[in-house]
């Protein structure tokens, strides 16, 4: 047995568990307790990191790995260590450039989510959001003004990249903290596009009756809110009714959608400067998908892919594991395949807990398939890219 690096890798050798043991524990645990927790693979890297001493877990995580343990907070390492002497911090100047500098890093950190995925950024841009609201409390005026803006965006793109990785505890708790700042600003298109993507969150929690709630909240301001932020809420709104099988109502929403996002000003809104056509399409075809009509699903997958801008690439990746699930649920093995191939392809290389649960999905979907031969090397690679990252 290797030595421990830290007191949660040590309560888990101490036990000869595995971490797979660990994981399959603290997931029934959460089930029990109805607390919201990260999907397995998503467990897996976030354990690996803990257990090496990169970061610590939130106080959920805190709780119930004490419960598991039967251990308390400072015997897995999760109390601040004592110091001889209290560490001096200087409260680091607040002027016009540190709002430049979080501005800049904040497009660079939205390219590299587009082609990189969350994974390499969450932990980062956590940090950055936390530093953010520390330094609010010493700015001044316009620059304070300023800094609450972008302390908003930062928290909201921090609960998309937890959202993004598996995490939608941790994603509601940074989404409803930039509900804060937008409040405090009154301002009905930042708080309209942020009930946006909490409904978003409440659907991958599985709660379309809540998301249907924060739809409407998000409407209520409409006649304020621009064109494809309006088309996202519809896309949420299609979204909960294809999981509640009201096909006329997400139809309709679907068609509200798409006119919203062809509007002439479409193009100048910068608050979902990625809601695009092909965007809102895939979004449809997902929910014709949910309501079990994949035939139909499909040619809005492809015509969705026909146009997808290069540079999301995150999400591209999504749109061809969807298709591929589609062309399998209606009994098309090989463009399953070979689609799926090209899902696996981009995902490689931009990786989100969402697109690998879909993929994972997906090698449910093609089971009835496994002696073709090209499916069951498509299988093969979707165990190793998921194994891999988690």
């Amino acid at each position: 047995m290797h030595e421990a690096v830290t007191p949660l890798q040590a309560a888990r050798l101490a036990r000869g568990w595995t971490q797979a043991q660990v994981i399959f524990a603290l997931t029934q645990q959460a089930k029990a307790a109805r607390v919201p927790i990260a999907d397995g693979s998503s467990l897996k890297t976030m354990l690996s990191r803990w257990e090496n001493g990169r970061g610590h877990p939130d106080a959920t995580y805190q709780r119930l790995f004490c419960h598991l343990f039967g251990l308390d907070m400072d015997e897995l390492g999760f109390s601040q260590p004592l110091t001889t002497a209290p560490a001096l911090r200087v409260a680091p100047t607040v002027n016009p450039s540190t709002v430049e500098y979080f501005k800049n890093i904040f497009h660079e950190h939205v390219k590299a989510d587009n082609l990189m995925g969350p994974h390499h950024l969450v932990e980062v841009v956590r940090a950055q959001t936390v530093l953010l609201d520390q330094i609010l409390t010493s700015a001044q005026d316009g620059v304070r003004r300023e800094l609450l803006r972008l302390a908003r965006r930062y928290s909201e793109f921090t609960g998309w990249l937890y959202q993004d990785a598996g995490d939608p505890s941790n994603a509601m708790v940074f989404t409803d903290r930039a509900m804060d700042y937008a409040l405090e600003f009154d301002d009905p298109q930042a708080t309209s596009y942020i009930l946006m993507r909490k409904s978003n969150i409440a659907g991958d929690l599985g709660k379309p009756d809540r998301a249907l709630g924060l739809v409407s909240a998000a409407l209520r301001n409409a006649g304020k809110v621009p064109p494809r932020v309006r088309a996202l809420i519809l896309g949420q709104r299609a979204r909960a009714h294809a999981s509640l099988s009201d096909a006329p109502e997400c139809e309709r929403a679907i068609d509200l959608a798409l006119q919203e996002v062809s509007r002439p000003d479409a193009d100048s809104d910068m608050a979902a400067a990625y809601c695009n056509e092909a965007y809102i399409l895939m979004g449809a075809a997902a929910a014709f998908s949910a309501l079990g009509k994949p035939d139909k699903a499909i040619p809005v997958f492809e015509h969705s892919l026909a146009s997808w801008p290069e540079y999301l690439r995150r999400d591209k990746g999504l749109c061809l594991v969807r298709l591929a699930t589609a062309y399998a649920a209606s009994g098309d093995p090989d463009r399953a395949a070979t689609t799926g191939r090209d899902a696996v392809t981009v995902i490689r290389s931009a990786t989100s807990g969402r697109s690998l649960l879909e993929l994972m999905q997906l090698r449910r979907h093609l089971a009835p398939w496994r002696r073709n031969e090209d499916v069951s090397d498509l299988c093969e690679q979707i165990r190793g890219l998921t194994k891999t990252s988690a």
